[in-house]
């Protein structure tokens, strides 16, 4: 066995009444590198629970239920993971149900995250790419990788948000929100520049090695049946987004197929996963 498939990649996220979507997200991640999921379920009143339960007999899935509402609590669990599981991963990332991490040019993040794991820092942040509606209107039957690939410009300002990919077994405190943490070493983006605020409003985002298709809209029902009334995990439950939330960020300027490369293993898996929910 090489260093490469010795190095253990963990992936933790809090998500709340994702059911629809959790099998393509988990095989997803799966199919880029990451070996364990550490998955919090929010306030969940769909088959969350069930769809983890099934799947774990193929993944190696933590899943928690957090089933109140509380302020700041995607904090908190990604405080507990880290606490708790860092010690059994080498990297462990932090996003949400409706970001998908890969490498750009790498089939696997490890060949990527290799090229960080010596040097003298304790987490790598990754670049978003946010995406709009593609035109839905009600949300589509298929992948979401498949029916969003519009998108605007590079340089909307909102990419220049991170999340954070974290070195295990240091130290991390999860404190001010969800894209930075406090830790021993400091986090820097792929270019080795020095990463000081979740939304780096003066730097242009490097998408040489990472990137985080971020499909912040999804459909236009999605957003106005249950994301706009769903407040902020990593703030209050009770937070609104402005009236011009939607207009702001549903920009499809662009096509963009960079992830579909990625789409015939996906299906592939997704359909394995699906067998198991049909047991």
């Amino acid at each position: 066995m090489g260093l490469l498939d010795q190095m253990r990649l963990g992936l933790c996220t809090i998500q709340r009444d994702r059911a629809p979507w959790i099998v393509e997200w988990l095989a997803f991640h799966y199919i880029v590198g990451f070996r364990k999921f550490y998955f919090y379920a929010h306030h969940c009143t769909d088959e969350t629970s069930d769809i983890l339960a099934k799947i774990s007999s193929a993944l190696d899935i933590k899943a928690f239920q957090i089933p109140g509402l509380m302020d700041f609590v995607q904090l908190k669990a990604y405080q507990h993971a880290y606490d708790n599981f860092g010690h059994e991963v080498d990297w462990m990332a932090f996003i949400d149900g409706d970001e998908f991490l890969f490498p750009v040019a790498a089939d696997d993040l490890r060949d990527v995250l290799q090229d960080y794991s010596y040097r003298k820092m304790s987490a790598l942040a990754a670049y978003w790419v946010c995406y709009g509606s593609s035109g839905h209107i009600s949300e589509p039957p298929g992948l979401v990788i498949d029916n969003y690939r519009r998108r605007p410009n590079l340089n909307f300002i909102r990419n220049r948000h991170v999340k954070s990919i974290v070195m295990g077994r240091q130290q991390m405190t999860a404190s001010a929100n969800s894209h930075l943490f406090t830790t021993l070493f400091g986090t820097y983006d792929e270019l080795m520049r020095p990463v000081t605020h979740g939304f780096m409003r003066d730097t242009e985002p490097s998408y040489e090695k990472l990137r985080i298709n971020h499909y912040i809209c999804q459909s236009q029902a999605y957003y106005l049946g249950f994301k706009n009334k769903s407040g902020m995990a990593d703030a209050g439950h009770a937070v609104r987004r402005p009236d011009d939330w939607w207009s702001f960020h549903d920009q499809n300027d662009e096509s963009d197929e960079m992830i579909g490369r990625f789409q015939d293993r996906l299906a592939k898996m997704v359909a394995e996963l699906n067998g198991l929910l049909r047991n």
